[in-house]
């Protein structure tokens, strides 16, 4: 938002809780203060008209639907926190997000190219999705209400509309004229198409710096809209087929957000889409979520759900439901893009037993998980390769980000962080959880590692809160506080030992590699990287050099750098070694010299192999999938072959590779029916098996015994 001016003397002082300091603007639905709440946290407090305080019935509305508002995910938005009546007028208090809108950025300097461009087309739809899934449609999506903050565009005004919408006339307009669809000006209600049109033409204007339907008048931009095709000239090639189709004329014509995400993303191309969407759901579709393509046992792979609709999804906070496993990737994008789409943010409903299960679980005397549903086979002895050990367990979370695999008891464990900013400790062989899950992070946990604190097992996360934290395997009980050094989403974190006390190394999106003591969460030296001008850290690992540790860190812009654990310092580097994202990175050993693996991200999609005390490649790089290299792990396989294991995040493929030769050993693995996050190895009555997770929510268990299958 821009910079406030001083107040006038006819503006409040106090609305509520929270002191005014100045005005962000003024427009036709209210004015725009800065606050301040009792905490001290800046906030942006908006007034609106005091006709939506004229009836109670409008006031218990405007209530009910800003609880709403306040339920979307806070991920590239402006988070709605507080609403209230003063006087006479309502008003909503929601996050401030410092800086320029994109209608005064393009205005100033001109309008977006290249990556940037790219970057803020896949964030707002992020935000977008976001909002659809809290049952919102926002009605004034434009360039004034994307906000270009330090961190990335946020859209804000979400939700505000829709209040709006039920207490003005039958003749009324709900939204900026620019950036209404044509289904509004015919009096039609609106909906998330509406959104993608708008978000259509404000990406047209931010790439042009015109409008797609321009007009001297208003009644000429409306008459425009409604008749003619729009102005995409100015518009870089590889956008335009999907801008043309989000500025159909019928709303039934125009892509969902998921539709454009994944053809943004060069995953599957935007024609391909249209056959997906009339399918219907699946019997056992989890309430308010409807398929893109069927999904009993034996349909095609690659089915998608999209985004259920906002004006059908029922009512309520339903502020710590996890995503269904359609929703784009929250994070897996260059910074601004935020690699997240993540799915990415959503806030959705999911059947209630299903919920309460692992709450209850940990609130009733003498409670445990239940193991109703789980199907064991025999254990990995003699499971031939490639095979699943178990049928998955279905439910415990409901989007699987990251997985590590560790010992309790005697027994092998993995631990799974949650798009609902959980972590859960399961059995390996079940998959029953041996707790309720473990929360604090208020967000989803991006990464998880296992180790030991003074003989004690423990696990450590990372999530989007921009915390890492360090919880007794055992007890699930945290272990001190969070350790708070980075400035911004923790992406990866890794486990290993400075001068014999164990520490957490982590990597994020303020660009550096942060060591901490995993016992008192102190940090030791420098964070790496700092003022290098580096991009987002998405990946790191530790290794081995000459017995001294090492840190391999890839980031955003397909750099991997080795750093020594202890000093810091840097012992080498490869530029562009992908060219995408640096998605995730492993360490093994090969013929006896230490090796860093890393996995390219988007346009990229190779697993690379590099001498980790020099940095220079060895061998050619690992080329089969399809999509993001999301996930890696490195073993040895019985007959003593080093292997690497992968996961393809949208092919939904795990692949075995031949760490010596490259080449893959047999077939994918190709029984997820969703997005493929992370992958792990472990040992399962002694045997190697990989595991994998993703959006489906289950954790599968492959053998990886013998016979093996030939090259």
């Amino acid at each position: 938002m821009s910079d406030p001016r001083p107040l006038a003397e006819n503006d409040p002082r106090q609305l509520g809780d929270y002191r005014l300091i100045g005005v962000l603007g003024v427009g036709g639905q209210g004015v725009v203060y800065l606050g301040q709440a009792p905490s001290g946290q800046r906030v942006a407090v908006k007034t609106l008209h005091a006709r939506m305080a004229s009836e109670p019935e409008a006031l218990e509305r405007f209530l009910r639907e800003t609880e709403i508002a306040g339920s979307v995910a806070a991920f590239c938005t402006a988070r709605v926190v507080a609403a209230g009546i003063a006087g006479s007028a309502p008003y909503l208090v929601s996050e401030y997000v410092q800086g320029p809108s994109l209608e005064e950025l393009v205005t100033r300097e001109g309008p977006r190219t290249g990556g940037g461009l790219d970057r803020l087309a896949i964030t707002t739809l992020v935000a977008l999705d976001a909002i659809h899934r809290a049952g919102i449609v926002h009605r004034d999506f434009k360039p004034g209400n994307v906000i270009m903050g330090q961190e990335g565009p946020v859209v804000i005004d979400f939700g505000i509309a829709r209040v709006l919408d039920h207490s003005t006339t039958g003749s009324g307009l709900i939204g900026t004229p620019a950036y209404l669809a044509p289904e509004q000006l015919n009096g039609e209600p609106a909906g998330a198409p509406s959104d993608v049109f708008a978000w259509a033409a404000t990406m047209v204007y931010a790439a042009t710096g015109h409008r797609a339907f321009s007009g001297t008048v208003t009644a000429g931009v409306l008459n425009a809209i409604m008749t003619r095709e729009p102005d995409l000239a100015g518009v870089p090639a590889r956008l335009r087929p999907l801008l043309a189709a989000g500025l159909a004329k019928d709303p039934a014509s125009r892509p969902s957000v998921t539709d454009l995400f994944t053809a943004l993303t060069h995953e599957t191309p935007l024609q391909d889409m249209g056959a997906r969407r009339s399918a219907t759901p699946p019997e056992n579709a989890p309430r308010g979520a409807r398929r893109s393509a069927p999904r009993p046992e034996n349909a095609p792979r690659g089915a998608r759900r999209s985004a259920p609709s906002p004006e059908s999804a029922p009512r309520g906070a339903w502020r710590s439901a996890p995503p269904p496993e359609n929703a784009p990737h929250p994070r897996r994008r260059p910074p601004g893009l935020a690699k997240v789409f993540a799915a990415a943010a959503v806030v959705l409903v999911i059947p209630v037993a299903l919920w309460l299960t692992p709450v209850l679980t940990g609130v009733l005397p003498g409670a445990t998980p239940s193991t109703a549903g789980t199907t064991t086979k025999p254990a990995a002895t003699g499971a031939p390769f490639g095979t699943l050990i178990r049928e998955p367990v279905n439910g415990w979370q409901s989007w699987v980000l990251s997985l590590a695999v560790g010992q309790w008891d005697g027994r092998p464990v993995v631990a799974s962080g949650g798009y609902d900013g959980t972590v859960l400790i399961s059995d390996l062989a079940t998959g029953a959880p041996l707790h309720s899950p473990f929360t604090g992070h208020q967000g989803p946990v991006w990464s998880v590692a296992t180790g030991q604190v003074n003989g004690r097992p423990v696990v450590v996360s990372g999530g989007r809160d921009g915390t890492v934290r360090v919880w007794d395997q055992t007890t699930g009980e945290p272990i001190g506080k969070p350790f708070q050094g980075h400035r911004g989403s923790v992406e990866s974190v890794a486990v290993g030992q400075v001068n014999g006390r164990p520490v957490a190394v982590s990597g994020g999106l303020d660009g550096t590699v942060r060591v901490s003591d995993l016992a008192t969460g102190d940090q030791i030296g420098d964070p790496v990287g700092t003022g290098t001008g580096r991009g987002w850290v998405l990946s790191v690992a530790v290794g081995e050099v000459n017995g001294r540790p090492v840190v391999v860190s890839g980031d955003v812009d397909g750099n991997v750098l080795m750093t020594d654990l202890a000093t810091g310092t840097p012992m080498a580097r490869r530029v562009n070694a992908h060219q995408g994202p640096v998605e995730s990175a492993t360490v093994a050993r090969l013929d006896g010299r230490p090796v860093a693996i890393s996995g390219g991200g988007r346009g990229d999609h190779t697993v690379r192999v590099w001498d980790l005390a020099t940095g220079e490649p060895i061998g050619h790089p690992f080329r089969g999938h399809r999509s993001w290299a999301l996930g890696l792990a490195a073993g040895q396989l019985n007959d003593g072959r080093p292997i690497v294991v992968s996961g393809g995040y949208n092919d939904q493929t795990v692949r075995v590779w031949d760490l010596a030769t490259g080449k893959p050993i047999g077939e994918p693995f190709d029984d997820h029916r969703g997005l493929i996050e992370a992958v792990a190895l472990a040992h399962l009555d002694g045997r190697l098996v990989a595991v994998s997770g993703g959006n489906d929510g289950k954790v599968r268990v492959w053998s990886l015994s013998s016979p093996y299958p030939s090259p």
